[in-house]
């Protein structure tokens, strides 16, 4: 039934046009907050305890940031020009 619960409020958030993340983050700490006995301190520790010893699950976030400022660079349009100027006559 809890499952239930947290599918609806992921499903309600994007009914009333909440962006994918933002519904899947904000129903989780709502469903945490409504039935869990933790606090989001604790989740928060033991989220970063698991991610300590995987320096490789490590990357997923960093690679994130750097497509981020990459896109704001404009050095991402510069790459993809770069890539074709190289070997797009190549098809």
């Amino acid at each position: 039934m809890d499952i239930l619960l947290l599918f609806l409020m992921v499903i309600g958030f994007m009914l009333i046009g909440v962006p994918i993340a933002i519904s899947l983050g904000l129903s989780s700490v709502l469903f945490l907050m409504l039935h869990s006995d933790a606090s989001l301190a604790s989740v928060a520790q033991t989220l970063f305890n698991a991610f300590a010893g995987h320096y490789t699950l490590l990357a997923i976030p960093f690679f994130i940031l750097a497509s981020s400022f990459m896109s704001t660079g404009g050095v991402a349009k510069r790459i993809i020009r770069f890539a074709i100027a190289i070997v797009g006559w190549f098809r």
